[in-house]
C-alpha cells in the first residue's frame, strides 16, 4: 500500500476518532434553559449575556428573553448580565446521572442606579488616574511574556480610586472589561467586581467573572495559539488542581513538600524594636551609639527576616491532604506546601522581580500554597469550590489574568 493511501487512511481514522470524542462529550452534557425578564415589569429582555464563568461557554437571549446552554458534568457558576442591570450569579451542579430540571429558570434583572456614586466622582481621569491604570494592569494582567501581549480595549469602563490613608488602590468596572489576548488567541469579557492592591503589604486580591471567546485567525496563528496555550497550561494552578484530583502529581512533573515557617529566634520582637527606638529618642540626637551598645545590638537586627523557612523533603502521602467521598474530591491541610514544577523553568521577568539588585539563573517554577478556609472541593475542570480559600505565593502569584486559560481548555494528547 502506498504512502499516499496510508496517509488518507490515517486522516480518516483520526477524523472518525475526533467525531466519536465530540459526540461522546456532547452526549454527557445537559441542556440548561431559562428566561430573563426585567424585575420591575416582567417584560422579556433581549441580548442578555449568559455564560459559564471562566469558560468559553456562553450565549444570549432571544426576543422573548429565552436561552438554552449546554453544560458539561460538574459545578458551574452561570453569570446573567446586561448593561444597565445588576448581574446575577447562579450556581448549577450538573450530575452525570441526574437530569437538569426541564422547567426553565426565570432570572429577574434589576436596573442599576444611573447616577454617579461618590466614588465615581472622585475617580477623575487626571495623570494620576493613568498612572494608577498602569499599576492596575501590571498587577491584574501581569508582567509575563504572554501578559505583555494583552490589550485592555476599554479602560474607560474602570473606576479607579487610590486611598492615600490606607495606601490601597481599588478598581471596579461599570461594564465588562474587554481584553484581547493576542498571545493565547482569546478575547476576554471580564466583569470585575473588586480589585485591591495594598502598596504596604504588596498584596493583590481580585474577584470577577471572565468569559473567554476564541479568536479567529490564519492556520499559522491557530498553530501558534495552540502552542502558547499548552505552554501556559503546563505548570499552572489549573493543571495542578486537575492532576492533584487524580493523585498524579509526580507523573505530571509536580513535586509537593511541606514548608515549615517559624518565627526567627535571632530577631527581636516588634515590641523590643519599638522600646529600643523610644530609648534612643530619649537619649537625644547628639548621642553616638557604639557597636557594643545594647540599643545598637537590638536595632542592628531589624534587617533579619521575621520568618525562617525549612523544607521537609519527605514525600507527603495523598491521604494526608486529599479525601474522596461519593466521587467528590476535597483538599484540606494545615500550614504550607511548596510546589515545584519540573517541566518548565521560571521566566526571566520573574527572576528579575524577586531581587532586582542580585540576578540569578532561572530555576524550576516554585510556588507556595496555604489555605484560608478548608476544605475545598476540587472539580474535574481544575476549579475549586472556593477560589479565595486557596492562597498562592511566589511563581503562581506572579502569573495573573494574562496567563489564564478557560476551564474548558483541554490540552492535546502528548
Amino acid at each position: 500500500m502506498t504512502n499516499r493511501y496510508m496517509g488518507i487512511i490515517r486522516f480518516l481514522l483520526t477524523t472518525l476518532f475526533s467525531v466519536v470524542l465530540l459526540v461522546s462529550a456532547t452526549a454527557q452534557n445537559k441542556i440548561f434553559t431559562g428566561r430573563v425578564v426585567d424585575a420591575a415589569n416582567n417584560l422579556p429582555l433581549e441580548f442578555v449575556t449568559i455564560f459559564v464563568t471562566n469558560t468559553t461557554i456562553g450565549t444570549t437571549t432571544d426576543e422573548k428573553g429565552r436561552f438554552s446552554i449546554s453544560l458539561p458534568t460538574g459545578r458551574h457558576e452561570i453569570v446573567v448580565s446586561m448593561v444597565g442591570y445588576g448581574p446575577i450569579l447562579y450556581p448549577v451542579d450538573v450530575s452525570a446521572t441526574e437530569k437538569i430540571s426541564p422547567i426553565p429558570v426565570v432570572f429577574k434583572l434589576a436596573q442599576t442606579e444611573t447616577e454617579l456614586s461618590a466614588v465615581s466622582v472622585k475617580a477623575k481621569r487626571d495623570q494620576s488616574w493613568y498612572d494608577n491604570l498602569e499599576v492596575f494592569k501590571n498587577n491584574f494582567l501581569g508582567r509575563s511574556v504572554v501578559a505583555s501581549q494583552c490589550k485592555l480595549v476599554n479602560p474607560e469602563s474602570l473606576i479607579i480610586v487610590f486611598d492615600p490613608t490606607q495606601s490601597t488602590l481599588s478598581v471596579k468596572s461599570k461594564d465588562f472589561m474587554v481584553i484581547e489576548n493576542t498571545a493565547l488567541g482569546y478575547k476576554l469579557s471580564y466583569l470585575l467586581v473588586d480589585f485591591t492592591y495594598d502598596f504596604k503589604e504588596k498584596y493583590v486580591s481580585y474577584l470577577g467573572y471572565p468569559r473567554f471567546e476564541p479568536m479567529k485567525g490564519s492556520k499559522a496563528k491557530e498553530k501558534r495559539w495552540a502552542k502558547n496555550r499548552l505552554k501556559a497550561y503546563n505548570g499552572s494552578v489549573m493543571h495542578f488542581n486537575r492532576v492533584l484530583r487524580e493523585q498524579q502529581l509526580e507523573k505530571n512533573g509536580f513535586n509537593l513538600r511541606r514548608l515549615i515557617r517559624l518565627p526567627n529566634p535571632n530577631r527581636p520582637t516588634e515590641e523590643q524594636f519599638e522600646e529600643a527606638r523610644r530609648q534612643l529618642d530619649a537619649l537625644g540626637s547628639n548621642v553616638i551609639l557604639t557597636e557594643d551598645h545594647p540599643l545598637n545590638k537590638i536595632l542592628a537586627k531589624s534587617s533579619l527576616p521575621k520568618i525562617i523557612e525549612k523544607l521537609d523533603t519527605t514525600r507527603v502521602p495523598y491521604a494526608g491532604y486529599i479525601t474522596e467521598q461519593g466521587g467528590e474530591v476535597s483538599l484540606s491541610f494545615d500550614g504550607y506546601f511548596q510546589i515545584v514544577y519540573t517541566g518548565e523553568k521560571e521566566e526571566v521577568g520573574y527572576v528579575a522581580s524577586t531581587n532586582p539588585f542580585k540576578q540569578r539563573q532561572p530555576t524550576f517554577q516554585t510556588s507556595v500554597i496555604s489555605m484560608k478556609e478548608k476544605p475545598i472541593v476540587l472539580d474535574k475542570s481544575g476549579s475549586t469550590s472556593n477560589p479565595l480559600a486557596l492562597i498562592v505565593e511566589d511563581y503562581w502569584s506572579w502569573e495573573k489574568v494574562g496567563d489564564m486559560l478557560p476551564l474548558d481548555y483541554i490540552p492535546p494528547q502528548q
